[in-house]
């Protein structure tokens, strides 16, 4: 024990001195909101990986994999194929090229005319709920692993996490947060294959597995009769993950930071390819451990306690780091996408325009207290339920997607158009989740609501010629900005 608390400590003060370093290098708000738009291709490719590699779907994802074997890499790993290679092929590139700071400014670039403000207003608000409620969910997940790995409970945890992510995230934003995840990535490069390897070798290998699990857990053909991860609900969260991710803040809040849109375009789809590789890992040793531990209460805590049982002490400290670094690398991205709303979308919009840069930085850091503070709160409720919170939360942004992919390719779906499919989906997903609809009926039936609606809304409107500002748009955001120029000459 006293070895892991030693690394636990070692690896916070890196923590520290790399958060010292960002400080330190905070010179404007858009130092602090988006590293000053330089972000290059490997500290890309790590910061979207970290941001993704989460202790919501490493610890939640892995108890399904536990339970259900196949399933569990159906729903953790092949799903990403598909989530993040359409993100680098829609939007990726359009997004830097804008040089936006939030998913709100895409829906103000894009739609004009009276009711404009409102749609932007709406799209602030849904992009807030998921960002300002997720963190709680990797917090949860972490208590998971400290509680396990260092038999510490689940309140200390939670408190002694979100107060020291908090006062590390407030000195330099997200810059930090970058620096953090390069961390963190290298360490989930090099540790979770280890991780797979431990449970390979101590288990016996595939061929134990035929010994705990029914075949067709361990068969890739659809299962469709599980009540909460049958392959309707696999399929409906593949869907969703595509169209959240679209609309992800801190995603986009990435992509936005990204030096250029080939470094943009390229790092999405290298991170789709490791992304599929380590979550995939993952779910394997899960379903290895099933092998050594085939009676645990909670599948929650398979994957920290075969390392608990199953790696010397010094490995032990090191895997831990990693699972914590998970956790507080993505929280504290979750954290700088929400306060980047907050300040970008509301306080400079709305509150208090034209200040200066330390004034919105010194705002940014406020916002970061008051999200700490909710975030250590709901924690505590979402302890054994984390993959199922961190789907549902994520349900209204998924309904942002199809307003902006329709607004990227399509030039004549107006403002009128993106308001109602927005509110439309917003609406429905509001009854369904009081109804207590199936989940496969939620979000698939709210996104395409919404889609209809805009359809409707587009073909049935009063055509119009098409705005210049939108023919702008479409130059700026599909790489035309030049040719477009020219012709207003």
């Amino acid at each position: 024990m006293t070895e892991k608390f030693a690394i636990v400590i070692a690896f916070t003060a890196l923590l520290i001195y790399l958060a010292y370093r960002s400080y330190r290098r905070v010179n404007s708000y858009q130092d602090f909101n988006l590293a000053g738009r330089k972000t290059g291709f490997a500290a890309l490719v790590a910061t979207l990986g970290a941001a993704e590699f989460n202790t919501a779907t490493l610890i939640g994802g892995a108890s399904v994999a536990y339970l259900y074997g196949t399933v569990g890499l159906w729903y953790t790993s092949f799903i990403f194929v598909f989530v993040f290679s359409i993100y680098a092929w829609t939007v990726a590139k359009p997004y830097r090229r804008l040089e936006i700071s939030t998913i709100a400014e895409f829906f103000e670039r894009r739609f004009h005319g009276r009711l404009a403000e409102t749609t932007r207003a709406l799209a602030s608000l849904v992009t807030l709920t998921f960002t300002w409620i997720a963190p709680a969910t990797y917090l949860a997940g972490l208590s998971v692993v400290a509680s396990v790995l260092l038999g510490v409970d689940p309140l200390t945890t939670v408190i002694v996490i979100t107060s020291v992510c908090l006062v590390l995230a407030l000195a330099g934003g997200f810059m930090t947060a970058i620096s953090f995840d390069v961390v963190a990535y290298v360490m989930i490069l090099v540790f979770v294959p280890v991780l797979f390897f431990v449970g390979y070798f101590n288990s016996g290998g595939f061929g134990e597995l035929s010994g705990v699990f029914d075949p067709r857990y361990l068969s890739f053909e659809p299962i469709w009769d599980l009540e909460d991860y049958g392959f309707a609900a696999i399929l409906t969260w593949c869907f969703q993950n595509i169209m959240l991710y679209v609309a992800a803040p801190w995603y986009g809040q990435r992509i936005f930071s990204a030096r250029n849109e080939r470094v943009a375009y390229r790092a999405m789809l290298v991170n789709t390819a490791l992304i599929v590789v380590l979550y995939g890992l993952v779910a394997l040793t899960t379903m290895f451990s099933r092998v050594l531990m085939p009676d645990l209460d909670k599948p929650e805590e398979a994957l920290p306690r075969l390392v608990l049982e199953y790696t010397p002490p010094i490995i032990q400290g090191l895997l831990l780091v990693t699972l914590l670094l998970v956790g507080i690398s993505t929280m504290v991205a979750i954290w700088n996408s929400a306060v980047s709303i907050v300040v970008n979308d509301l306080i400079k919009r709305y509150l208090f325009r034209e200040r200066s840069d330390r004034f919105y930085v010194l705002s940014s850091r406020l916002v970061f207290l008051a999200l700490g503070v909710s975030t250590l709160v709901f924690a505590l409720s979402f302890v054994g339920n984390i993959l199922l919170v961190l789907t549902y939360v994520s349900v209204f942004t998924a309904l942002l997607a199809f307003p902006i992919l329709a607004g990227l390719y399509w030039k004549r779906f107006t403002t009128l158009a993106a308001l109602s499919s927005l509110s439309a989906g917003v609406v429905y997903v509001v009854v369904a989740l009081l109804g207590d609809f199936p989940y496969h009926l939620v979000s698939p039936v709210g996104i395409a609501v919404s889609a209809v609606v805009g359809i409707a809304a587009t073909v049935f409107g009063r055509r119009q010629p098409i705005d210049p500002k939108v023919e702008e748009f479409f130059a700026t955001a599909h790489g035309r900005k030049e040719e477009h120029d020219h012709a207003y000459v």
